[in-house]
C-alpha cells in the first residue's frame, strides 16, 4: 500500500482522526509552553512541562495499543507503547524521588536508566514497525562519531566518572535510535523523523545540563521538545495504519466452473 493510500485511509478512520486531533492538541501546547519561555516565563514552568511529558506518553502508549488491537500491525506497536510507558513511568519515579528526597535529585540515579531503556525500547520498535531502508554504512558511522565526540570530550576533560559514563549512554541511546531510524524508513515519514530527532535532541541535552547547567532555567524547555517529539512520532506513525481489510484480507474463492 502506498503512503498515500494509507493516508487516505488514515483519514477515513474516526479513531485515527479522533487520536490525530488529540497529538495535535499536544504538540500545539507543546510549542504554546516552548514560546512561552521567552515571551512570558513562569514559576510553575518545569512542573507543567513535565506534567504534559508525563501525559503525552501515556497517551501514546495507549495509541499505539488501540492501533496494535484496531489493525493488528505486530508486536512492533507492543515495542512502541511499552517504551512510552516505561518513559511515562521513569518520569513519575523521578517526581516520586524528589518529593521524598525533599526536593532534591541527585544525577545519575536508577531513574536514569529507565529512560535509557525506554529510548532503546523506542529503537527496537522502529525495527519492527518501519521497513528496512538501505542507507549507506559511512553515513550511520559519521552520525554515530558526531553523536559520540561530546561524552568523548567530557570523559577526556574531566575523567571517568558516574555523570561522564551516564552522559555517554544517553548519547549512545540517542545515537542508536537516530541511526535505526534513518535506517528503517522513517526519512519516509517526516513527521516521525523530526519527532525522533526532537525527542533525541532533549535526552542528549539533559544529562549535560543535570551535570553543567543544573540551574539554567532555559535549559527547561527539553520538557516541551519531549512532549512535542511524543506527539510528531505518533502523528507520524498513523497515517500508515491500513483499514482492517487491508490487515486481514478476505482470500478470493476460486471462479466457479462453466
Amino acid at each position: 500500500m502506498s503512503v498515500q493510500a494509507a493516508r487516505t485511509s488514515a483519514s477515513k478512520d474516526p479513531v485515527i482522526s479522533v487520536i490525530s486531533g488529540l497529538f495535535g492538541v499536544f504538540l500545539g501546547v507543546a510549542v504554546a509552553l516552548a514560546l512561552s519561555l521567552f515571551i512570558v516565563p513562569f514559576d510553575q514552568y518545569l512542573s507543567i512541562c513535565n506534567y504534559l511529558q508525563i501525559i503525552t506518553a501515556f497517551a501514546g502508549a495507549a495509541a499505539f495499543l488501540c492501533v496494535y488491537f484496531r489493525y493488528g500491525r505486530g508486536t512492533g506497536l507492543l515495542y512502541a507503547a511499552g517504551a512510552l510507558a516505561l518513559w511515562g513511568i521513569a518520569d513519575i519515579a523521578w517526581y516520586v524521588a524528589v518529593f521524598f528526597g525533599a526536593g532534591t535529585f541527585t544525577f545519575p540515579s536508577l531513574i536514569d536508566m529507565g529512560f535509557v531503556a525506554a529510548i532503546l525500547l523506542l529503537s527496537s520498535a522502529y525495527n519492527r514497525i518501519y521497513p528496512r531502508k538501505q542507507v549507506p554504512g559511512m553515513i550511520l558511522l559519521a552520525i554515530l562519531v558526531l553523536v559520540l565526540v561530546v561524552p568523548l570530550a567530557i570523559l577526556a576533560t574531566h575523567g571517568i566518572t558516574e555523570q561522564a559514563l551516564m552522559i555517554l549512554l544517553y548519547f549512545f541511546a540517542c545515537g542508536s535510535l537516530i541511526i535505526t531510524g534513518l535506517n528503517h524508513s522513517l526519512p519516509d515519514h517526516p513527521m516521525a523523523l523530526a519527532g525522533t530527532l526532537l525527542f533525541a535532541l532533549a535526552f542528549m541535552i539533559y544529562p549535560i545540563r543535570e551535570t553543567f547547567f543544573a540551574g539554567n532555567p532555559y535549559l527547561s524547555i527539553i520538557g516541551t521538545f519531549v512532549a512535542a517529539g511524543f506527539s510528531l512520532i505518533v502523528l507520524g506513525f498513523l497515517p500508515s495504519a491500513p483499514d482492517k481489510s487491508q490487515v486481514e484480507p478476505v482470500l478470493a474463492e476460486p471462479p466457479l466452473g462453466p
